[in-house]
């Protein structure tokens, strides 16, 4: 537990301790319970069930589709449990792809020339999805009072500067202030094992961070226009 909050509170010196010492298995326990909690807290609400059905609506047309009486029945009866794991930005915080983060930062050291185990790796992944644990802790009494599982702290929702549904709007959504704290703590990570400045690897982890958000938007725009 004392590296949960020192990720939070003493970034650089936890992570000088997560090199030293890559152990990650009760600090990933505690976020994947955070997170389970949030969920599970949120569903087991008819307000949550609501907003998850509403959320699967909302992809669902965003795509060009359409969904009709039966189908719609059929998410009532059937709530689409998966849709919570791919909205708001936890699709972050999942195992899965924890893992295949800790793939990237390997590669990333290796480019530059630094001997890290895929085991540092992870670790360091893995504590720097603290804090997407608690995005989801803050965001959870948001996601009920607005009945919306979007993120409210992604940067098309805190600035509103495009109309909702344009290319650059869902560019924005796809970009969350959690997230980029959750790329910072990575960098400092990959900072700390290299002995590099933290910006060298931030810069490269934001690239690809936002990289991967607009190919998410402009797929999305193509697919919904395709569909008109």
């Amino acid at each position: 537990m004392r590296r949960v909050t020192g990720v939070l509170l003493h970034p650089r010196a936890t992570m000088v301790e997560v090199v030293r010492h890559p152990a990650f298995i009760t600090t990933w326990v505690v976020v994947l319970l955070a997170v389970l909690a949030c969920g599970g807290l949120l569903l087991s609400t008819p307000v949550g069930q609501q907003a998850l059905i509403d959320e699967r609506v909302r992809l669902t047309e965003t795509l060009g589709n359409r969904v009709d009486d039966a189908e719609y029945a059929r998410l009532q009866a059937h709530p689409p449990f998966l849709t919570y794991w791919t909205s708001g930005g936890r699709l972050l915080v999942t195992p899965e792809l924890t893992l295949l983060v800790a793939v990237g930062l390997l590669l990333l050291a290796r480019l530059d020339g630094v001997q890290m185990s895929y085991v540092t790796a992870l670790a360091i992944a893995v504590h720097a999805t603290v804090v997407l644990a608690l995005q989801q802790i803050l965001a959870t009494p948001v996601h009920y009072l607005f009945e919306s599982l979007t993120s409210p702290f992604n940067i098309a929702s805190m600035l509103r500067l495009f109309d909702e549904g344009t290319v650059a709007a869902r560019l924005l959504g796809a970009i969350d202030m959690f997230g980029v704290w959750w790329v910072w703590l990575m960098a400092v990570g990959l900072a700390v094992a290299s002995g590099r400045p933290t910006g060298r690897y931030f810069g490269r982890l934001m690239a690809l961070y936002v990289g991967v958000a607009a190919v998410v938007a402009g797929t999305i725009a193509v697919l919904g226009r395709g569909s008109i």
